[in-house]
């Protein structure tokens, strides 16, 4: 992918083990997931130091306001807020908006899942995303024309 893009790549992945942030790194990755619900906080502590280490940005995606508040305690500087529920993968289209306001100012606020519209992008931007991670919409259309309806909302 590197290869084939100059903007930023992100491994979007179940990473559980440094070798996966040098393995990023070393295929191109700029960025990296960082799930904190798979994560015990000294692994996650660890694993974020290692990302900033390689000059690499950690998202560091949480599900609730706990989560949400171990991801700051490990310095994240971007914030993904996940609609998506791992346990039962029912989608809360609220939820980014209940935690936006425990991540403060000067953190990037990730809005994540539920993106299937325009509509969808207003949301988060309304609740206060500063970026929203699109997947699925981009993927199953014409990813210009989505993106393009997307950027303008």
């Amino acid at each position: 992918m590197r290869a084939a893009v100059s903007l930023p790549v992100l491994r979007k992945d179940f990473i559980a083990d440094p070798y996966q942030v040098v393995e990023a790194r070393a295929a191109g990755a700029d960025l990296v997931l960082l799930i904190v619900a798979a994560l015990e906080q000294p692994l996650l502590r660890e694993l974020h130091a290692l990302v900033q280490e390689l000059g690499m940005t950690a998202l560091v995606e949480a599900h609730s306001a706990e989560e949400v508040d171990r991801a700051l305690d490990v310095g994240a500087r971007l914030v993904g807020v996940n609609a998506r529920d791992l346990s039962t993968f029912e989608l809360d289209r609220d939820l980014f908006g209940r935690l936006a306001g425990a991540i403060p100012e000067g953190v990037v606020r990730v809005a994540e899942s539920a993106v299937t519209s325009p509509a969808d992008v207003a949301h988060y931007r309304d609740a206060g995303a500063d970026v929203v991670l699109v997947g699925e919409a981009l993927v199953t259309g014409d990813p210009v024309a989505a993106l393009t309806e997307f950027l303008a909302a």
